[in-house]
């Protein structure tokens, strides 16, 4: 009898959002998969790991396997996976589609990748995925993939503490040029925090921005995306700059 993996579905973009119900129907097309949603019950987009401390949390009622919960993508992980599905856990935590890229330092905002990597601190192998455009239109490419390659890139076994960050190109699967292993890009955005002024002449602010300029290094997965590939790029949880580590140890002493 075929081993049926219960994969939980989370994201940050919200319950009702396009590229969460992408992800859940290219996975029922996938046979020894079964799916259980519980994703933010509104928009959580750069919330990066926040856990809500100062506000009761609740789960609603989003249809057959599918919950909604009033906080972060960390707090719908882990909600899932101490209430909802604590007699029924989860094999793998997927997160996404997201609506756009998180490529780069963005992973470090990402409410994406955060859900994930609460997952992976589960103990869970666990996965983010993004559409790596900023203003995505088709995500049936992405939907293809998915069905066709997701179970290969599954059987990759991941490491403990270790997560896979996916990043697709938009368009149709026929414009997709193949896979890339990449590193983490960098980038720069420019007029980040823009000047505005109330209907009442109040200053304010908003962080937005007009998109980033990405340097464009061979092997990044800004530069694997551009040229019509997807990315696979490989993160960790401990954050720890061993060499450096070790280059500081000179440092170290004792008082007496």
């Amino acid at each position: 009898m075929t081993n049926i993996r219960h994969i939980l579905v989370s994201n940050d973009d919200g319950i009702e959002a396009h590229g969460l119900h992408v992800l859940e129907e290219a996975l029922s097309l996938i046979p020894g998969f079964r799916v259980t949603v519980v994703a933010p019950s509104d928009q959580q987009s750069a919330s990066s790991h926040a856990l809500t401390l100062t506000a009761p949390l609740r789960i609603l009622d989003a249809g057959e396997n599918r919950y909604a919960v009033t906080g972060t993508p960390t707090d719908s992980v882990l909600v899932a996976m101490e209430k909802i599905l604590k007699e029924d856990p989860p094999d793998i935590v997927m997160s996404g589609i997201n609506h756009g890229p998180n490529m780069g330092e963005d992973v470090i905002y990402s409410g994406t990748v955060a859900a994930a990597m609460e997952g992976t601190m589960c103990g869970l192998p666990s996965y983010a995925l993004s559409l790596a455009k900023w203003h995505p239109t088709d995500f049936s490419g992405a939907a293809d993939f998915l069905v066709e390659h997701l179970s290969s890139i599954l059987e990759f076994p991941l490491r403990k503490a270790t997560l896979m960050n996916i990043n697709l190109p938009d368009g149709p699967i026929e414009n997709f040029k193949g896979i890339r292993v990449t590193n983490l890009g960098s980038r720069v955005y420019q007029n980040v925090i823009t000047d505005q002024v109330d209907p009442h002449g109040r200053p304010y602010f908003w962080i937005g921005g007009s998109g980033p300029l990405w340097q464009r290094d061979a092997g990044t997965d800004y530069c694997a995306c551009e040229e019509g590939f997807v990315s696979l790029t490989p993160l960790m949880v401990d954050l720890t700059h061993y060499g450096l580590q070790q280059e500081m140890k000179t440092m170290e002493m004792d008082f007496d």
